[in-house]
């Protein structure tokens, strides 16, 4: 899959600013009421990955929160 540089860009940056949004307002124990919001990047993420782009940082770092927080 191949996506274009705007497009590429566009999905960068929504990635970077709902991601800090979330890991900025949010708790650890919110994160489980939140899936349907980062089920929702995941796909974006893939997306990215598919086409050998990579998903910020803060991305992963909301993830890693979401994953641990759901362990449970």
């Amino acid at each position: 899959m191949t996506i274009d540089q705007t497009t590429a860009k566009v999905l960068t940056d929504l990635l970077r600013e709902l991601s800090s949004e979330l890991d900025l307002h949010h708790d650890d124990d919110e994160f489980r009421a939140l899936e349907p919001t980062l089920e929702t990047l995941r796909r974006a993420a893939t997306l990215m990955a598919d086409a050998g782009l990579k998903a910020p940082e803060v991305y992963h770092h909301v993830m890693r929160r979401f994953e641990r927080s759901t362990r449970s």
